[in-house]
């Protein structure tokens, strides 16, 4: 697959993502100086593609603009629709409610859970949801990513142990399916460095065959 079809299919550039938010490029431009929403994925210069988790990558396609998950659109309307000064607070409402429903088990405390969530908030705010979690629209959706890969990595080392003694192999495969079905393939221009390589179609093969 090629970067341009993997962005077609993927995300929307920014004069659309904007008119299906039913907002204006400068409105859009405004939420997103204020912190309010989620930065553009991608930025493509025709040269290089660059994100907040890979920086900046040669590429060569002649790919010009910003690259949005169209998933995120819930996250510009809630915050156009906030009283003026508040956008990001009405966007952190839902956000951080979601989140939190979804932590509390896996992280035990109060304490723990709050830690958790503000260590997820900068990546949320720039754009770097957009590029691993296949659901970037809710709390949940982030949160069963990010929960799925730490078990996955603390139980096999970073996908280096594939007969972990505390879990069976039925259902550390399902693990890897879970965390596959829960983040995104990642562009060609990022796959060879992605998790997704690493704990899905590198690391499966060699737990089956454990």
């Amino acid at each position: 697959m090629s970067l341009a079809t993997y962005l077609n299919n993927h995300f929307v550039d920014k004069a659309t993502f904007a008119s299906v938010a039913g907002v204006s490029i400068e409105r859009l431009d405004q939420l997103t100086a204020a912190n309010a929403i989620p930065g553009a994925t991608y930025t493509c210069d025709g040269a290089s593609i660059s994100s907040a988790v890979f920086g900046e990558t040669p590429i060569e396609n002649s790919l010009i603009g910003e690259y949005y998950r169209p998933e995120c659109i819930r996250w510009v309307r809630i915050a156009d629709q906030a009283p003026a000064g508040s956008e990001q607070a009405a966007v952190l409402v839902e956000l951080v409610e979601e989140l939190r429903s979804s932590l509390a088990a896996r992280c035990g405390t109060k304490e723990a859970t709050e830690a958790k969530i503000q260590g997820y908030l900068s990546y949320f705010f720039n754009g770097t949801s957009g590029l691993c979690v296949a659901d970037p629209s809710t709390g949940v959706g982030i949160a069963r990513k990010e929960i799925l890969q730490e078990r996955l990595i603390d139980i096999t080392a970073n996908g280096s142990i594939p007969s972990p003694s505390n879990i069976s192999k039925e259902e550390l495969l399902a693990l890897i399916d879970d965390y596959a079905d829960s983040a995104m393939p990642f562009s060609p221009a990022e796959y060879e460095r992605s998790s997704r390589k690493r704990l899905v179609d590198d690391f499966r093969p060699v737990v089956a065959k454990a």
